[in-house]
């Protein structure tokens, strides 16, 4: 049984919401079951996993408009939030995680549950060449490394959605103002937390 909040939250924003809520179901059994072979999560966060990794992920969807544009999520762990994007209908979609454990767990899913995305095996600095649209990450690294480690798979539209906690006025602190913009916007599971948008002026 999903969370009622993830469930209505589905329900308003998805012609699919059975088939999104279906996946989620399934994804979330596999991924509890991994987890106690290898750590994906936090055993704290089981308890309200829902909440707690779902519902914060996947709403960032009201900041990725486009579908078909090339997305990436770096440090992707256990896919939070790509594996989500993927089970939405997102494509052109790429999952960066350097562990292997991990990145065998990302590709176990793709299979299991019947998705679309490719997984990167690899450090960020070490793609190139990608012109990536759409970069999303959450609890990976300040902003100001997202924006550096990043260079290489990037053009000048891109934008950085980022689910930061409360250090997020802290970071942004170092974020060169006449280069890039930013935008704040409050987070639906937490008070403290902020989804914050970065990209090029």
């Amino acid at each position: 049984m999903l969370d009622k909040k993830l469930v209505q939250f589905c329900n308003d924003n998805f012609k699919k919401s059975n088939y999104i809520l279906q996946k989620l179901d399934e994804y979330k059994k596999i991924l509890i079951e991994e987890n106690k072979k290898i750590n994906l999560i936090g055993k704290s966060t089981i308890e309200n996993f829902d909440q707690r990794h779902f519902l914060d992920c996947i709403q960032v969807i009201k900041h990725l408009p486009h579908v078909e544009k090339a997305h990436m999520d770096i440090g992707t762990g256990a896919g939070l939030p790509g594996i989500i994007l993927a089970i939405i209908g997102y494509k052109n979609l790429h999952l960066v995680e350097r562990s292997v454990k991990k990145s065998i767990f990302l590709e176990n899913c793709k299979s299991r549950l019947g998705l679309d995305y490719k997984v990167h095996n690899n450090s960020i600095a070490d793609l190139s060449d990608m012109n990536i649209d759409y970069i999303t990450a959450r609890a990976f690294a300040p902003v100001e490394k997202i924006i550096s480690i990043t260079k290489k798979i990037i053009n000048k539209h891109t934008k950085f959605i980022l689910l930061k906690g409360k250090s997020y006025l802290s970071e942004l602190q170092f974020i060169n103002k006449k280069k890039y913009f930013w935008e704040l916007h409050p987070s639906i599971t937490s008070n403290e937390s902020r989804i914050v948008i970065v990209g090029l002026k």
